[in-house]
């Protein structure tokens, strides 16, 4: 009886090493930048952020200022070449803020801050097409409660809940959420795209929502390439307009 507990101990044993190594293989070999799905001849592997960084390479002045949220700072620095507005050195509080004021604000309000650093172009990670829940729109709260720390008077966390107190895209969602340049980067021509069999068009797969706001126009940034699976999404901001002769 003893050597068949000991036996079964030991299979126990061998089984949970196997498991732990599969587990640690599968989470920590792949470098995150490079994503996938489903497993073994089902697998499909997600490349957006390569092919945007390389979109953004070839594509863009080499002396071009990307502004984004500062989580993909240091990628587009080593992978794109480019300046970034804020990285992952996030000790300026003050520094992520601006950005955080830029994304909770309207697309006018946000193109003064822009047009005030030089930024040329808006980067933002939007999973909702392809259910990746770790975009900026879900992470979006953060930057709107670090630049309200810092812009009390221009940014207020309570005006993105809707009346009910949740965070939501739907209908439902507050005006000072689908006004926001960070409401209209994720959703710009969103609802263009075909949804998934018996879901309405401008359907979320990762906020499990269909946007409220579907149709709308850019007046002061343009799209310059949206990836693939539209999880990395770049906008051009355009130059000021001259007013000659006029005020």
């Amino acid at each position: 009886l003893a050597v068949a507990v000991l036996a079964g101990l030991l299979v126990c044993c061998l089984l949970y090493v196997s498991a732990a190594i599969w587990v640690t293989a599968e989470a920590y070999s792949s470098p995150s930048i490079v994503l996938s799905s489903g497993s073994g001849a089902q697998r499909y592997i997600i490349d957006d952020f390569r092919e945007a960084y390389r979109w953004m390479s070839q594509n863009t002045d080499p002396s071009a200022k990307f502004m984004a949220w500062w989580d993909y700072g240091y990628q587009m620095n080593a992978m794109g070449n480019r300046t970034t507005i804020a990285d992952n050195n996030t000790w300026n509080n003050t520094h992520i803020a601006t950005v955080g004021l830029t994304l909770s604000s309207t697309e006018e309000e946000a193109y003064k801050v822009m047009r005030r650093l030089d930024v040329d172009y808006m980067l933002i990670i939007f999973g909702g097409k392809i259910g990746y829940s770790s975009d900026d729109i879900n992470k979006f709260l953060w930057p709107v409660r670090i630049s309200a720390g810092v812009y009390p008077e221009r940014v207020q966390e309570r005006n993105y809940y809707s009346q009910d107190g949740s965070y939501r895209v739907d209908k439902y969602a507050p005006k000072t959420m689908l006004n926001s340049l960070m409401y209209k980067m994720c959703y710009y021509r969103f609802a263009e795209t075909q949804p998934y069999y018996g879901q309405p068009t401008g359907y979320d797969q990762s906020r499990h929502a269909e946007i409220g706001k579907k149709v709308f126009r850019l007046n002061r940034i343009e799209e310059a390439f949206t990836s693939e699976n539209w999880l990395v999404r770049i906008y051009k901001v355009n130059p000021e307009p001259n007013h000659v002769g006029g005020p």
